[in-house]
């Protein structure tokens, strides 16, 4: 019964929180865009303003909504499970505020890490990309020069620096004493 409670609370409450910043949110956008200088309308298609503006009211209609519920649910399942486990483990409180301490000082250098090299991934895989549109659209042209090994080589190479990137991500993440010089 009490789990209804507080399902029954939690959708209203948050039914109500997403349509106040939905509201607050078009209200925003909808004076920025009166706001806005002609010049804008002339170089701003018509169809790009209203793909904007209602794919940006989606995310705070739907997106928003589904992410607090996960977090918020994530961390009821945490603190739940944590008082089980000092429940049955009472030695184990203090050894967790040691993790707790090492997760807090560690993880946002783990986070901007993992970050700059998601970034340096997704960069990398732009070439590898293009060379595989080039060779696809200039197919008959290589295959009419007896080109294949030289573009499958290239392509090789664009992906071998592609997942370079990608395996040092997951290589310091699983094997932080490992080096990859």
């Amino acid at each position: 019964m009490s789990i209804t409670i507080f399902l029954l609370s939690y959708f209203v409450t948050s039914f109500f929180a997403n349509l106040r910043a939905s509201r607050k949110y078009f209200s925003r956008m909808l004076i920025r865009l009166i706001h806005a200088p002609s010049r804008f309308y002339d170089t701003t298609p018509i169809g790009r303003i209203l793909n904007r503006f209602s794919s940006d009211i989606q995310v705070v209609d739907t997106a928003i909504r589904v992410a607090a519920y996960s977090a918020i649910g994530s961390v009821l399942s945490f603190l739940t499970t944590f008082a089980f486990i000092i429940y049955a483990v009472p030695i184990f409180a203090p050894i967790s505020l040691v993790i707790a301490f090492l997760f807090v000082r560690l993880a946002p250098k783990y986070v901007k890490t993992a970050r700059d090299l998601r970034r340096l991934e997704s960069v990398s895989l732009s070439p590898a990309f293009a060379g595989f549109d080039e060779v696809l659209n200039g197919l008959s042209h290589i295959r009419a020069f007896a080109m294949e090994e030289r573009y499958e080589n290239a392509f090789f190479q664009k992906l071998d620096t592609t997942h370079g990137f990608n395996h040092v991500y997951v290589g310091e993440h699983f094997f932080p004493n490992l080096s990859w010089n």
